[in-house]
């Protein structure tokens, strides 16, 4: 029997927890992310394929902005027993809501196979880098210039404090921008938008939780962690240069390691990584993970004519709010 496309506006709870459940190591479709997302005034969507009555394949997109701003965003891609249904029916979808921009990501995907869709707008591949929790130690792998900082940092006297308190995320955001600082200086692409809102709604809905490594009272590093109910995702990190010197951030990744393992969960995603940030991939490699390759494409779902016309009118816009 072949396989429908469906979708559903603000999906209700048993929807969205079928899709969790379809894949639990991904904390990009729990009920939680889903919270959060809509805390920040984001509208959820669900989008999938079933067969009949039952849910085969299906993700929760987020429809936000309005007329030559709309867009439709899906963080992360499930994997598409029948591909051309999903796309077509996606394609349509989006013509009907009047979207002028569908962001296709793949944070925590098993694959990713992203077709070329009409009004391509950007394509860029990724890959993330994925810890295996189930089995014996998580940091078998690990390099040996790891092992050291990890070393140095418990003799150090390091401790790891884990919360979901808002006093501690105006703190994270300052130690991402501590290494965002230093990687920028070392001629690294790096981008810092405001995190504080995500942030913020991510901790309130229980999607995140940020866990610090400390020495005394004073926090080092910070890493935020997305959880589902089988895995979670290293989201955001920073580490002050006191930090660095005494192997903090490395030391903090493999305590966190060690926790979600004991709490029962299979994977630990250390997110992404790419050619134009060399230190960070050097970095999240040497754990010993496993490199999984992706890529991510945004479209424009509209005739060439309206595209032409919507880029002039953004033109103009632009051009109105600059006077």
């Amino acid at each position: 029997m072949s396989l429908k496309f469906h979708s559903l506006p603000m999906p209700p709870a048993y929807l969205i927890e079928q899709v969790a459940a379809s894949d639990p190591t991904n904390p990009f479709c729990t009920p939680e992310y889903e919270s959060a997302s809509k805390a920040l005034g984001e509208q959820p969507r669900f989008i999938g394929l079933f067969r009949h009555s039952e849910l085969v394949s299906g993700c929760i997109g987020f429809l936000s902005g309005s007329l030559l701003l709309r867009s439709l965003t899906i963080p992360s891609l499930p994997n598409l027993p029948s591909p051309e249904v999903f796309w077509r029916g996606l394609v349509k979808l989006c013509r009907d809501l009047k979207v002028w921009r569908l962001q296709i990501d793949t944070y925590c995907s098993q694959t990713a196979d992203i077709p070329r869709l009409p009004g391509e707008l950007t394509r860029r591949p990724r890959r993330e880098y994925v810890l295996d929790l189930e089995g014996g130690d998580v940091l078998a792998g690990a390099c040996s210039q790891h092992r050291r900082n990890i070393s140095r940092a418990a003799k150090a006297g390091l401790s790891i404090r884990r919360t979901r308190e808002v006093s501690a995320c105006a703190l994270h955001v300052e130690l991402m921008k501590a290494s965002m600082d230093r990687r920028s200086k070392r001629g690294e692409e790096v981008g810092m938008s405001e995190h504080s809102a995500l942030l913020l709604a991510l901790l309130a809905s229980r999607s995140g939780e940020l866990f610090q490594a400390a020495n005394a009272d004073r926090i080092l590093s910070s890493i935020l962690i997305l959880k589902s109910t089988q895995g979670a995702y290293y989201q955001t990190a920073g580490t002050l240069p006191e930090g660095m010197s005494v192997g903090a951030s490395p030391f903090l990744i493999s305590s966190v390691a060690t926790t979600l393992k004991e709490e029962g969960l299979r994977l630990f995603n250390l997110g992404g990584a790419t050619d134009d940030n060399p230190g960070l991939l050097r970095f999240k490699a040497g754990f010993g993970t496993r490199e999984v390759s992706l890529e991510a494409a945004s479209f424009c779902p509209k005739s060439a004519i309206e595209r032409k016309v919507h880029s002039t009118l953004r033109t103009g816009w632009s051009w109105i709010r600059r006077k």
